[in-house]
Parts: C-alpha cells; structure tokens; sequence
C-alpha cells in the first residue's frame, strides 16, 4: 500500500474562519499550512470585556469560598487568567480549586496556565460536561465563567446537578463586520476554496449572517466543524457538515479536512 502524500492539501485552499487568539498563534491554521494548504484566514468574531466586569471580579477576589471551577473554551481560560493578573491576584489560586474542561483543546490551555484539570467529559459538549460532574459538584459551590452569548445548557445541567452555582460573564462574543468578511462570497462564487473550517457555533452565525442569501455558497465546499456543538449549529442552518474530528482540536481538525480532502 503507497505511503499517504506528506502534503495532501497542496493545491487546496481552506478558509479558517477564527484568528489566531490571544496567544499569537493557530494550531488549525498552522497545521493545515504544513498539510501543503493555502490557508486563508477570516476572523469572523472578536472577543471583548465583559459588559460589567464587577461580577467576575468579585469571585475571583473571592476564589477561596468555590470548591470548583468550570471552563467550556480556552478563551474563558484566557480572559480568566488576564482578569486575575490585573486584579494583581495569582492564577496558581485556580489551581486549588477543582478543575473541569469541556474539552481538550481547554484542557490544554488549562494545563498550561494553571494545571491539568480534574475532569474532561468524553465528548465536547457542555452538556455532556455538567453529566460528567454528576454527584462531584452536588451541593459544592462552582465558578463557572462563561461568554456572555454562551449556550444555556451548561448553566441548566450544572443546576440541575444541584451546584450552588455562580455563572459570571467572563468577556463577549463580537461579529466581525460584515464588509471584513465580504471576500469569502467572492471566493466560494469563483470556486477558489475547497473548505470552510469553523471552530465555534458563534463563527457560524457571524458567517452566515454576512453572506446572507448567499450562505448557500457554502454548499459547494467541504464544511468543517471543530466539534459537534458547531456542528449541529451549522446543520440548524440547513448546511451539510463534511468534517468533525475525534478529537476537537484545531491540529485535528486539520487533520480531518485532510483526510476528506485528500489525494485517494
């Protein structure tokens, strides 16, 4: 059986619909270029402060009354760890709580500004995740930071699993402008792309939202979604999704895209 090609994407060019975060770099987008894909990045959303931070400062000032703390994306890691290091507080304090993660891709970061968290769910979903907890968080007090437009089933699965919960705004999802995306409807019209890849629900909506009656552009490239949160949104959308790794990492999802895409 013929060795599979080191470079399978060449030729191919693969939108990346998300930049490259707050520590300067994209494991998707860094992956798919040593792929051999032309790699055109689109960020489709920005993230800002929290509307009033006070919430969140006042538990993280208060760090030491939680038994738990639950993140459901790296950037909630980020913003987390910011916020505590201009309140001149110490990350390490997240670290003698117990940690949860909702997937890998924030466990890594978890790992890497405080330490590896206690619990990661199987699958990628915060949902799933509040299950996972279970018994754990019965009656403990948890510090959940979460986006201000964040899906509610993590707030209802870890109420429903009796956390004393406090759920603060930890920063904000922003579209990106509509004229900062108008490029991709030329591209996907010219069929200049092979891939769409996107890594949150809240870069489907911005995406759609500036294509409007041209979303079904999208239709003629392979879709490729993160995790099955982003990917049920963009089927809510009426859109095929082509791609989802295993594991939901953007190295992964790249490797996804690849394997669809690639020769043979």
């Amino acid at each position: 059986m013929p060795a599979a090609p080191a470079r399978p994407l060449a030729g191919r060019t693969v939108v990346v619909t998300r930049g490259k975060g707050s520590e300067g770099k994209d494991a998707l987008a860094a992956r798919l270029e040593a792929l051999g894909a032309e790699v055109r990045a689109l960020p489709s959303i920005a993230f800002a402060p929290p509307a009033d931070p006070a919430p969140l400062d006042a538990a993280l000032r208060a760090l030491d009354r939680f038994d738990w703390a639950v993140f459901t994306s790296a950037n909630a890691v980020d913003r987390t760890v910011e916020r505590l290091r201009a309140l001149g507080l110490d990350p390490a304090a997240l670290g003698r709580l117990r940690l949860a993660a909702v997937g890998p891709a924030t466990a890594e970061r978890l790992a890497a500004a405080v330490r590896a968290p206690d619990v990661v769910p199987v699958e990628a979903k915060g949902d799933v995740l509040a299950r996972t907890l279970g018994d754990h968080i019965r009656g403990r007090r948890v510090l959940f930071p979460r986006p201000a437009e964040g899906r509610p089933e993590t707030v209802a699965g870890l109420l429903a699993a009796g956390a004393e919960l406090t759920a603060v705004e930890a920063y904000r999802t922003v579209p990106a402008p509509a004229e900062a995306l108008a490029h991709l409807a030329g591209w996907l019209a010219a069929g200049e792309v092979a891939a769409v890849a996107f890594a949150s629900p809240s870069a489907v909506a911005a995406v759609l939202a500036a294509l409007g009656d041209r979303s079904a552009l999208l239709r003629g490239v392979l879709i490729a979604a993160i995790g099955p949160t982003t990917a049920d949104t963009l089927r809510e959308a009426g859109l095929p999704v082509g791609a989802v790794p295993a594991h939901y990492t953007g190295r992964d999802l790249a490797e996804a895209i690849a394997e669809r895409l690639g020769p043979g």
